[in-house]
């Protein structure tokens, strides 16, 4: 077990989700090359990190496997088995998780890239699951550029409602503002009971310029 603090594993803010981009129309998802035939700086097996926040465990790091990848233009972590994170509130009772097949974290652009088998559960109960997920950690919270993926997503609602995003979607920070991406605009979330994002009427579609 390996207790970390919060200034030793800022990248870690990947679990802040848990607690509670491309927002710009038309605007590409970012690309990162990544070369599968480098070899890891440094390589950790079995890894179980509690990690503190102002002297309080807040969060838990589960990984089969955690390779450090250093060079001057990208350095970046690799999760080739598998990623868990799971947050805690101040009675250490889990609110939320995290979880993937792989992950990559790239410490210049801020950026989580996560895939195969994304599951994610917020602190509303809400839940996304999809093949591939990017976050922008340092995105303002209230902005749509922390969370996106093109790839179909299904969200399920605390009292089981379930919503699809055949192109994707994007949100904020907390997973509580989402608006579906499709073909020629987006669709906007209704969080009125009931109603699945593909009956939302035609006036929440907005185009892209």
């Amino acid at each position: 077990m390996v207790r970390q603090t919060k200034s030793a594993v800022v990248f870690f803010i990947l679990c802040c989700v848990l607690a509670t981009s491309c927002n710009n129309r038309g605007k590409k998802m970012p690309v990162v090359s990544v070369d599968t035939q480098a070899i890891p700086m440094v390589r950790t097996a079995d890894v179980s990190a509690l990690i503190s926040d102002s002297g309080i465990t807040r969060y838990r790091l589960e990984a089969k496997i955690w390779d450090m990848y250093s060079n001057e233009e990208n350095a970046y972590s690799h999760f080739p088995e598998g990623i868990y994170v799971e947050r805690f509130d101040s009675l250490l009772t889990a609110e939320g998780y995290i979880k993937a097949d792989t992950a990559y974290h790239f410490d210049k652009k801020g950026l989580w890239q996560l895939i195969g088998s994304v599951f994610v559960k917020n602190i509303e109960g809400r839940t996304f699951e999809t093949e591939e997920l990017f976050w922008k950690e340092e995105s303002n919270p209230n902005s749509l550029e922390a969370f996106y993926t093109d790839k179909f997503v299904k969200i399920t609602e605390a009292n089981g409602d379930v919503r699809y995003g055949r192109k994707g979607f994007k949100s904020n920070q907390s997973m509580s503002d989402i608006v579906f991406l499709s073909f020629g605009g987006e669709l906007s979330v209704d969080e009125s009971p009931n109603v699945e994002a593909d009956n939302i009427q035609k006036d929440s579609i907005q185009s892209h310029e």
